[in-house]
């Protein structure tokens, strides 16, 4: 059956402003798009007619930056969000001990992130058996020796990275990590969501054979552009290769690698230009070895995977520029759509040199719900004032032709179009701070951002002949909000969603 659209909200991604039109879907193709005169013209007895007047229909939405073990990271074991002492603590890990065969990690997540407890009793009452409990952030976690002998983290240093050990051991279970997906699939459905960029560590630890099993079985609802980032040890470029052969269908693609440069700014581990204001002579807390990223990021060029650097200084910004330009330099000129990740600070000549050099930037355009308030942000106690204008320098990248498109760092956010509009045109932080916006001079229009979030995507990933547009001869891959999200004020904005998600032309999320 066909599936005909119509509405007065048509946003194809085309042009700058919705406007009344019907869409035609046959199959997984969009076959006609059309005014509403036309209409009549394009209905017969095979057709289901969606009418969606006040409703805005705009291609599908790429979330370019998620994570799908950090997804299960933040669920992985029992629920222990409601406990609030250690007495508490301990009688929740001895229950869910009993119910896990032999000496199988003790794994919990959610834990109030002002709990903290010493782990001594924890020791004697578990002295060779994992048990590991994260905060809701998962910035601490408490657990017990035979813990951190097994995985070689702690509970102050677990970020991430720190924590791969574990990654590979939860994503062995196959049947676990395959059920956490078709939930991870289902979510992201429900936030409009239809093209990911996936970071997987290392060699996916196996994981890579079961997206490929999803993708067969033709129960994706998203298309994945799957990356490699180097932790375990460097880039692994035999991999690489061995996921290009076997994802040679049309959902699943291996893109290349993605790979950190620096660390938060905020916590003095950012990479800058200036000086450090709460820290005179510092501009980076951390060592980085630009040489070692540079002679990965040219091999890797070299055998022509995509890279993507993850860099949230400007001085750090400023060295993923100059590692990508010296792969032109040295491998060649070519369409390497090489990408910029987070990049909280760019200097206004850099912005410049990304469009010369094809570089996407993948902005957190949701970064602001990481605080409160303008009064949590750190940009007055590290930046002198003109470095503050280059924060989140949205319209200017775009002024600059920039490919300017957005990811989230799922589970940091969960991808929410109308919640990103409240943060990139309205620039408000969650209390609704500053008044007028945080340097509102920075703020895009809402038609600017949904061609970030859906047309630019689709280019950084390479996709832009079959999609990121609402064009005949395209794929259907579409997204329905309830609201007119172009009128709504900063008020209102919060409570438009999603309410229908066509992926491949079939219609995988419908509230």
């Amino acid at each position: 059956m066909k599936k005909l659209l119509k509405t007065d909200l048509l946003f194809t991604a085309t042009g700058e402003q919705p406007q009344e039109g019907f869409v035609l879907i046959e199959g997984n193709k969009i076959v006609k798009v059309g005014e509403i005169s036309e209409l009549d013209g394009y209905v017969d007895d095979d057709t289901e007619i969606l009418d969606l007047y006040g409703k805005v229909v705009s291609p599908g939405f790429v979330d370019n930056h998620v994570f799908f073990t950090g997804y299960i990271w933040q669920r992985v074991g029992f629920d222990a969000s409601h406990i609030r002492s250690e007495e508490e603590l301990l009688k929740n890990i001895e229950k869910a001990a009993q119910a896990l065969p032999g000496n199988k990690a003790v794994l919990g997540h959610g834990l109030d992130p002002e709990f903290r407890c010493s782990n001594e009793r924890l020791n004697r009452l578990y002295p060779e058996r994992p048990v590991i409990v994260f905060n809701e952030s998962r910035e601490w976690c408490f657990m017990n020796r035979a813990a951190e002998e097994a995985y070689g983290f702690t509970a102050e240093e677990c970020w991430a990275e720190m924590c791969w050990r574990l990654f590979e051991e939860i994503l062995s279970d196959k049947e676990y990590a395959r059920a956490q997906y078709l939930k991870f699939q289902d979510l992201l459905a429900s936030k409009g969501i239809t093209s990911i960029k996936e970071i997987g560590f290392d060699n996916y630890y196996g994981f890579a054979p079961v997206l490929k099993e999803l993708e067969d079985e033709k129960v994706l609802k998203h298309r994945v552009n799957l990356v490699s980032q180097p932790v375990r040890e460097g880039a692994d470029f035999t991999y690489g290769w061995a996921c290009r052969e076997m994802f040679a269908g049309e959902q699943v693609r291996f893109m290349g690698y993605n790979i950190m440069v620096d660390g938060d700014i905020e916590s003095g581990d950012g990479d800058l230009l200036d000086e450090y204001q709460n820290a005179p002579g510092i501009h980076c807390g951390m060592e980085i070895n630009y040489d070692e990223i540079e002679k990965t990021v040219l091999e890797a060029d070299r055998q022509g995977f995509r890279c993507a650097l993850h860099a949230e200084g400007d001085a750090a910004v400023r060295h993923c520029i100059d590692i990508f330009e010296k792969c032109r330099l040295e491998n060649g000129e070519r369409d390497a759509r090489h990408a910029i990740v987070d990049m909280e600070l760019i200097d206004p000549e850099d912005r410049k040199r990304l469009h010369a050099l094809g570089i996407s930037a993948i902005s957190y355009i949701q970064i602001m719900n990481c605080y409160g308030s303008r009064e949590n942000y750190w940009d007055r106690q590290i930046l002198a004032e003109d470095r503050q204008k280059t924060v989140w320098a949205y319209r200017s990248l775009l002024e600059n032709h920039g490919r300017l498109c957005f990811g989230t760092d799922l589970p940091l956010d969960v991808p929410d179009i109308p919640q990103s509009v409240r943060c990139g045109v309205f620039r408000l932080f969650p209390d609704g701070t500053p008044d007028g916006g945080y340097h509102p001079e920075e703020a895009l229009d809402v038609s600017q951002l949904l061609t970030c979030w859906s047309k630019n995507g689709q280019e950084a990933n390479f996709e832009e002949n079959r999609l990121g547009t609402i064009e005949e001869g395209k794929l259907a891959d579409l997204a329905v909000t309830d609201t007119d999200i172009f009128l709504c004020g900063p008020d209102k904005i919060g409570k438009a969603e999603v309410c229908m998600t066509i992926y491949d032309g079939k219609i995988v999320y419908r509230k």
